[in-house]
C-alpha cells in the first residue's frame, strides 16, 4: 500500500498519459498504470486535425509532440480526378504510438509510473482501491479508467456497453510511393469516391515521417470479401474504389503492410459512479470517418483536469461530483 494519491489513471495511452500530466502539473499526487513501459506499435489516430492541435496546445502538450510529426500547411480535396479545392490549415501526420510517446516525455517527475497490470479496481465515494496483478494496491481518492476498448475492467466494475452500431466501419492504413519515384504534388489530400456505390466514405494521403501515408475509411463489414480482397492486392481493388485517383496523384503502389481496423460505436450505460471516472475510447467511440476522435479524447481531459482540482477540494468523491463531468456540455 502506498499512501493516498490524489488520483491513480488506469492506462496510459493518450487520454491517460495527458491527463496525469497535466494534473500533476496543477500539483496533484498522481499514480499511473499501464502494462507497456513503452507504448506499442498502433493504428489509430494518425493525423492531428487543426482543433485537436489547439487542445493539445491549451493542454500544454502540443511542443512535446511535434518533433514526432510531419507538419501539413495545405490539403486537397479532389473528386472524379479533379481538385475541388485547396485549404491552408495546421495539422500532423504522426504515428498514434509516437503521440503517446511525445506526451509521456512531458509527464513531471512526481507522477509515480507503476509498469503493471490491474486485477481489480474498488472504487468508492471516499477512497479508492486499485490491485495490480503483483499484489500492490494503490490507494486514491479518484481512480480514472482510460485504458481504451479492450480488457475487462469495466464489466468487473459492472460496467457495460451500449452497442449503437457493431462493426460500423473499417479503417484500413497503409504506405504508397509513386511509381516514377518522384514526390507526391500536394501537402495532403483527401480523396472522395464519385458515388455511394463504392461503400467508401474518403481516402486521405499525408506525410508521417519519410512515408507517404494512407487512410482509407469504408463502411464494410471485416467478414466481407472485398475486405479479403483489399488485404491480397490493395493497388487493384483502390483503383476499382476510386479510378480517377491518379489523375491527382500519379500513378502509385502501396508499399506496405495493409492493416485494417474494425469500428465499433458504442458508450458506456450509467457511467456515472462514485470516485471513478471514464475517459476517451474506455467510455465512448466515434465514427473515425468524422476526424473527431482524437477531439473526444482530449476534450474528455480538458474537461476532467478543469473538474478534479474542484473535487479534491471538498471531501469525498461521490457520484454528484463525478455527474459533472459527464454532464459537461463540450463533451
Amino acid at each position: 500500500m502506498v499512501d493516498i494519491a490524489d488520483v491513480a489513471i488506469v492506462g496510459a495511452g493518450l487520454a491517460g498519459t495527458g491527463a496525469a500530466a497535466v494534473l500533476a502539473r496543477k500539483g496533484m499526487r498522481v499514480v499511473l498504470i499501464d502494462s507497456h513501459e513503452i507504448y506499442p506499435r498502433c493504428f489509430k489516430a494518425e493525423k492531428i486535425e487543426p482543433d485537436q492541435a489547439d487542445l493539445l496546445r491549451k493542454l500544454g502538450l502540443l511542443a512535446g509532440v511535434v518533433p514526432y510529426a510531419s507538419r501539413i500547411h495545405e490539403v486537397t480535396s479532389a473528386r472524379n480526378g479533379r481538385v475541388i479545392r485547396v485549404l491552408r490549415l495546421e495539422q500532423y501526420g504522426i504515428f498514434y504510438q509516437d503521440i503517446v510517446k511525445g506526451v509521456r516525455e512531458q509527464l513531471p517527475t512526481s507522477v509515480v509510473w507503476k509498469t503493471a497490470r490491474v486485477r481489480d479496481i474498488a472504487a468508492g465515494p471516499e477512497i479508492s482501491h486499485v490491485r495490480l496483478m503483483g499484489g500492490e494496491t494503490i490507494a486514491a481518492r479518484l481512480v480514472v479508467l482510460a485504458c481504451g476498448t479492450g480488457g475487462s475492467l469495466q464489466a468487473d466494475l459492472g460496467l457495460s456497453k451500449r452497442m449503437i452500431h457493431a462493426a460500423h466501419s473499417l479503417s484500413i492504413g497503409f504506405n504508397i510511393e509513386r511509381d516514377d519515384g518522384q514526390a507526391f504534388p500536394f501537402d495532403s489530400l483527401s480523396y472522395y469516391p464519385a458515388g455511394s456505390e463504392a461503400q467508401t466514405a474518403f481516402l486521405t494521403l499525408f506525410p508521417i515521417r519519410d512515408v507517404m501515408r494512407a487512410n482509407l475509411f469504408v463502411y464494410r463489414a471485416p467478414q466481407e470479401q472485398w475486405v479479403s480482397e483489399f488485404r491480397k492486392d490493395p493497388d487493384t481493388v483502390l483503383a476499382r474504389a476510386l479510378p480517377g485517383l491518379p489523375q491527382v496523384t500519379g500513378t502509385f503502389r502501396v508499399t506496405s503492410k495493409v492493416e485494417i481496423c474494425p469500428i465499433d460505436l458504442y458508450s458506456v450505460e450509467a457511467p456515472v459512479r462514485p470516485g471513478l471516472v471514464l475517459i476517451g475510447d474506455t467510455y465512448q467511440s466515434v465514427c473515425p470517418t468524422t476526424g473527431t476522435g482524437l477531439s473526444k479524447v482530449l476534450t474528455d481531459v480538458d474537461v476532467l483536469v478543469e473538474c478534479v482540482p474542484e473535487w479534491l477540494a471538498t471531501r469525498g468523491m461521490g457520484a454528484e461530483k463525478i455527474a459533472r463531468y459527464y454532464d459537461e456540455p463540450r463533451r
